[in-house]
């Protein structure tokens, strides 16, 4: 199978192993002004998974990219034990080793106040080059980049580098059951997972679900949604003042069963 950019008009993803288009730099689209719901989703998912770690901890951000998790450690939890950054693109190590992820610019030895390494490696088989086990695994918007089966491996070899304890946040889209899962909703997916597949892949590879939550529902059923629940008139008000772009994913979390994408933080409990 081939690693390719994102899927083109001529080819099979179930030939494909993975793509390696990423989500976009929220930190740099903030700062020119301009950004899109999927900015605001992606800065809320990164964010609260840095209130996942703690003081001490282990990180290892699966098909990380551009490390857009680091600023956020950086100020944030200064005192975890280090990051490991892993992502099968090696033009991604010196933005993680030497490059500011906010703006692009060199940074000095120190600039990080933890420990923070890049290997080079497919997820799937990433436990061949990594040492030791980690607190906090991250896994936000990447399992649909991947083949089913090298995703279902790929959940396999987080579970080899957790312990007892460890935390697994994996966010990815929330496919209906009817839909099969080649048939993505972007061009940058392989495959798309039914919730159902994935949580019976996380329980099958030693993951407990602790916490299930929506991330980004459509405006209008996110309404119907919240009519629903009895907060129309709330969703009605905030929605005079407050834009689209930042309504829809802080009241996604909320509902989960609707929500076009969706997170699970997960736990080694055995």
């Amino acid at each position: 199978m081939t690693v390719v950019h994102r899927i083109e008009e001529d080819m099979d993803r179930e030939n494909v192993l993975c793509t390696t288009y990423q989500m976009r730099n929220f930190h740099r689209q903030f700062g020119d002004g301009f950004f899109s719901v999927l900015d605001v989703m992606n800065y809320i998912q990164h964010h609260q998974v840095v209130k996942w770690c703690g003081k001490g901890d282990r990180v290892l951000d699966v098909c990380c990219g551009r490390g857009l998790i680091l600023p956020m450690l950086r100020y944030q939890r200064k005192e975890i034990a280090g990051y490991v950054g892993v992502d099968i693109n090696d033009g991604m190590r010196e933005q993680i080793l030497s490059k500011r992820v906010t703006d692009g610019k060199p940074f000095e030895e120190g600039y990080y106040p933890f420990p923070v390494d890049f290997v080079l490696a497919n997820a799937a088989e990433m436990s061949l080059a990594i040492d030791g086990h980690f607190d906090v695994i991250v896994y936000t918007s990447s399992i649909e980049h991947m083949h089913k089966e090298a995703g279902e491996k790929s959940l396999i070899q987080c579970r080899r580098l957790a312990r007892k304890g460890t935390r697994l946040i994996l966010t990815c889209p929330n496919t209906p059951e009817e839909q099969d899962g080649y048939d993505t909703q972007y061009r940058a997916h392989v495959y798309e997972w039914k919730r159902s597949e994935l949580i019976a892949a996380l329980a099958a590879t030693g993951f407990t679900v602790e916490r299930e939550w929506g991330l980004l529902c459509n405006k209008t059923q996110l309404r119907e949604s919240a009519i629903a629940a009895g907060w129309g008139d709330l969703f009605d008000s905030l929605a005079q003042v407050i834009p689209s772009e930042w309504l829809i994913p802080v009241l996604s979390p909320a509902f989960p069963s609707t929500a076009k994408e969706i997170g699970f933080l997960c736990r080694v409990t055995a």
